[in-house]
């Protein structure tokens, strides 16, 4: 290894330690709040959000400051306290899965992603009620509480527990109707698991074999998107194209890789309004 290469990976690392330390944080605080009472306020359309979120979110931009302070933010509360630039950009989700979160069902995550330029060099997913801690970093393979970690081998749809879930946007919920009706005679099972990161963490430890979703932001796919290359798995939208990593919105295909263009072409399909929708 050159000594750029060297450096880069170093960077990277410390980078990860960071994403891990602030990630467990939160985690501690968002499992306090589970149990007790919560402030709950809409959004947006089909979006809400908690006092959990806000205080999470807040710990880990406090955290991270501290550590890198010429630093910004993208993070999915808005903070106009925090920077929006910076020699790297901190991606944050304090609770992917708030519905979820918010009625008590366990399934939801903490998200913390660190991009230089428009490459994420680390990555966390944290599932502070399992106590389950996904990571990445370039260089570093990605692990499950500090062991290695891969995506499946299944070669044979019909083998396949794939998951979805339901975006906001009401154009295009008949759109996941229409790929439900393609996927579900060609497959095993399909899942909804109602936590975008969360479900990349899965396809990444093998659990999931792929996952797709008609419109997801930069802060829901940021961190999985890397945990899943690093441990083997592909990552595009449904169109092909790659991930936008610290813009807009849009679809995403996340798979094991090699079932990836079987099930785009079951996904996806002539009429749909996902590439109009992506372009605006």
């Amino acid at each position: 290894m050159n000594a750029i290469a060297t450096n880069e990976a170093s960077e990277a690392s410390a980078l990860l330690e960071t994403a891990r330390l602030a990630a467990s944080a939160a985690g501690e605080l968002v499992r306090e709040k589970w149990s007790g009472p919560r402030t709950l306020r809409k959004k947006g359309y089909r979006d809400w959000v908690t006092d959990a979120d806000f205080a999470a979110q807040a710990l880990i931009a406090s955290l991270i400051r501290e550590r890198h302070p010429t630093h910004g933010f993208l993070a999915e509360e808005e903070s106009p306290d925090l920077p929006s630039s910076g020699d790297v950009l901190w991606i944050i989700d304090p609770i992917d899965g708030t519905t979820n979160y918010s009625k008590r069902q366990p399934n939801f995550c903490i998200s913390i992603a660190a991009v230089s330029g428009a490459r994420v060099r680390a990555g966390v997913i944290l599932d502070p009620l399992r106590n389950e801690l996904f990571s990445a970093a370039n260089g570093l393979p990605a692990q499950l509480n500090r062991r290695q970690i891969q995506v499946s081998n299944a070669s044979n749809l019909v083998e396949t527990v794939i998951a979805f879930d339901w975006t906001h946007v009401p154009a295009l919920r008949q759109s996941t109707l229409d790929s439900l009706g393609k996927l579900s005679p060609e497959v095993h099972s399909l899942r909804c698991i109602g936590s975008a990161a969360l479900a990349l963490a899965w396809v990444a430890a093998g659990r999931l074999d792929a996952y797709w979703n008609w419109h997801l932001n930069a802060w829901d796919t940021a961190a999985g998107a890397l945990i899943v290359e690093q441990a083997g798995g592909r990552c595009a939208t449904i169109d092909g194209n790659d991930l936008p990593v610290t813009t807009g919105g849009g679809s995403c295909l996340i798979s094991n890789g090699i079932l990836h263009e079987s099930l785009r072409n079951l996904v996806a399909a002539p009429g749909h309004p996902y590439n109009d929708f992506e372009n605006r």
